[in-house]
């Protein structure tokens, strides 16, 4: 027992880390959360510095992911990578270092896949280059969550990596939503022209 709140402590730090911010304010840009679309995460930092400039908080988010599922799996195993996993992307959706105002969690759930079903999560790649190489990246990344339970489900034949991608894929979806309905409110348009 000991050994999952220890993960969930760990998996939860490594994702308050405010990477995006960081990387934006060695670029002129003291916070992403008032700029854009107002998500301190790759996309808005892509938009906002250019796609070379953005490219660490794509790399260092998704590592949030691994570090939690990783650090959880080495302290507690299957059950500790899970409660990792999924600390590290609540506190990237709402970490304490930014008064709880995260992103989405895209990325950092990405990166735990890639440590908790490595093979599904290659599946979801391939759908993802194949969806972005013939419509665009954000469809892309749609089937690439769609296919993930699905490849999880077959490859590793249910079990506790179905349940957590399914159950962290909820997550991802509703705090997206909730942040998707936010702007729009706002008047705020999520995605810029390239």
């Amino acid at each position: 027992m000991i050994g999952l709140v220890i993960a969930g402590f760990v998996g939860y730090a490594c994702g308050c880390i405010p990477f995006a911010n960081l990387v934006a304010r060695r670029h002129g840009v003291a916070d992403l959360r008032s700029v854009g679309d107002r998500n301190p995460g790759y996309w808005n930092a892509r938009q906002r510095l250019g796609s070379r400039s953005a490219l660490p908080v794509l790399v260092l988010d998704g590592a949030k992911g691994v570090a939690g599922a990783a650090a959880g799996l080495m302290i507690a195993g299957i059950w500790g990578g899970v409660i990792g996993w999924t600390a590290a992307i609540v506190g990237h959706m709402f970490p304490l270092t930014m008064r709880f105002r995260g992103g989405r969690g895209i990325l950092c759930f990405a990166g735990g896949a890639i440590v908790m079903a490595p093979l599904a999560c290659a599946v979801a790649i391939v759908a993802l280059l194949i969806v972005r190489w013939r419509l665009d990246f954000a469809r892309g990344i749609q089937v690439a969550l769609i296919a993930a339970p699905f490849a999880t489900w077959i490859i590793y034949d249910a079990g506790v990596e179905l349940f957590a991608t399914v159950a962290l894929l909820v997550l991802v979806s509703a705090r997206s939503g909730l942040a998707d309905r936010a702007l729009k409110r706002a008047g705020i348009d999520k995605h810029y022209a390239d």
